[in-house]
């Protein structure tokens, strides 16, 4: 009986707009965003994927830093996101090509040891093995195949859509 009291106060309290804001456009946002954040975590896993495959070149390491990006919130708190700069440098068929990617999903992160270990694994002068997609030299990476971050993108999707989902169903006029 409490249920049905408060369902009918909030009822009451909340216009035709709002409930259709929160029922259907609300729930929409996150299902769109989902499926947009999921579609470009697939294209990179499907891409990782493919990277297994790709030839080499021999490299080497022209800059190796650990930055970070302070950004301030709305509420005035401040985070900081920490990322590996690499760059290398490669040749294929005598054309010199620079790139920045250490791996796909290779994302920014809240914690500096994650960054700073890429760091100290690619330090300036360090000769590596560059992987290339045949077709487009430029489409490197210094670690090919299916990593764990690889799976950040599609996996944040994915929670983004199903949230979606849950919250048109549970909040559906009934």
């Amino acid at each position: 009986m409490r249920t049905s009291l408060a369902q009918a106060g909030a009822s009451l309290l909340m216009s035709s707009g709002m409930k259709f804001f929160f029922s259907r456009i609300f729930p929409l946002i996150f299902v769109i965003a989902g499926l947009i954040v999921a579609y470009f975590g697939i294209h990179g896993l499907i891409k990782a994927k493919a990277s297994a495959d790709w030839p080499s070149s021999p490299g080497k390491i022209v800059s190796s830093s650990l930055e970070s990006h302070r950004s301030t919130r709305n509420n005035g708190r401040s985070s900081t996101t920490y990322h590996a700069d690499i760059l290398y440098e490669f040749s294929v068929e005598g054309t010199a090509f620079n790139g920045t990617r250490v791996a796909y999903g290779d994302y920014g992160t809240s914690n500096p040891s994650r960054a700073r270990r890429i760091v100290n694994r690619y330090p300036k002068e360090k000769n590596v093995t560059v992987y290339y997609m045949p077709e487009n030299p430029e489409e490197c990476l210094l670690e090919p195949g299916l990593k764990a971050q690889s799976w950040v993108l599609p996996g944040l999707g994915l929670v983004f859509f199903i949230i979606g989902i849950l919250i048109a169903y549970f909040s559906r006029p009934g």
